[in-house]
């Protein structure tokens, strides 16, 4: 049996995901907006106040991830149990004959398949970047004690370095996870375009943790770090997961 055109259950999941991802990001730029910083020295994750909001916001997200995934999930079983299985073999039969171009391409067994692995892979990867993160927070500020306790500029460069080099760490498992899931659906769909597209990514992030060094623009006044690894990360899982699901919802239908 097929799921109807207008259903669309996981690209809804997943443009979801990405809606929930943005505003968590848009929250976090005020939150640093209205507190703003005692010290340019160190990194926003420093910072008490900050933390302690990135933390609420982070749970939120888990929590609106779960829901979405979990409402997509009851919806599917739904319509899995409106036709008994005996009755589904003919139900294909009848949708094929009768409905044509308007058809899924893909059957409501396999969307349900694709929207548990993505499911698992969101909610998993977000809860692992969580705590990834409080972890990478603790690191550094064991790291600012050890290298900015003199004051001198040598000590201060050499801390910019390593903290550039080491905050792909940061987010190399859960851009993993995304890209591995993009990855797992176009291997299910037969979709090569979707395949060039991760490869395209992991080789920029690979390049900007290992090549590129932390550049630095003045934002209204302030000095202000950018890491080719963050920009490449928050751009997939927000634009570029709002864009898969785009491209699923219209390339493939009823998925």
């Amino acid at each position: 049996m097929y799921l109807n055109k207008n259903k669309h259950l996981l690209s809804k999941a997943i443009m979801l995901t990405a809606l929930i991802r943005i505003l968590g990001a848009v929250l976090e730029g005020i939150a640093r907006m209205i507190l703003g910083r005692d010290t340019d020295l160190t990194p926003a994750m420093m910072d008490g106040a900050l933390w302690k909001v990135q933390v609420a916001i982070a749970v939120l997200r888990i929590m609106l991830i779960c829901i979405v995934f979990r409402t997509s999930h009851i919806v599917i079983k739904h319509y899995e149990k409106v036709v008994d299985d005996d009755d589904k073999s003919a139900m294909r039969v009848l949708q094929e004959e009768y409905l044509g171009e308007k058809l899924s391409t893909m059957t409501i067994d396999k969307t349900a398949v694709l929207l548990q692995i993505w499911g698992v892979i969101l909610i998993g990867a977000e809860i692992v970047y969580f705590v990834s993160s409080m972890i990478y927070r603790r690191f550094n500020s064991l790291l600012t004690l050890l290298m900015l306790g003199n004051g001198e500029y040598e000590s201060y460069m050499s801390y910019i370095s390593l903290y550039n080099l080491s905050h792909g760490f940061k987010y190399l498992e859960m851009l993993t996870a995304i890209l591995l899931g993009v990855t797992m659906t176009a291997i299910f769909l037969k979709d090569q375009k979707l395949e060039l597209v991760v490869l395209i990514v992991a080789l920029a992030f690979l390049l900007s943790f290992g090549v590129f060094e932390m550049n630095t623009m003045d934002i209204m006044g302030r000095q202000v770090g950018i890491v080719w690894t963050s920009i490449i990360f928050h751009l997939t899982e927000t634009v570029g997961l709002f864009g898969f699901a785009i491209y699923l919802s219209k390339k493939y239908k009823g998925l």
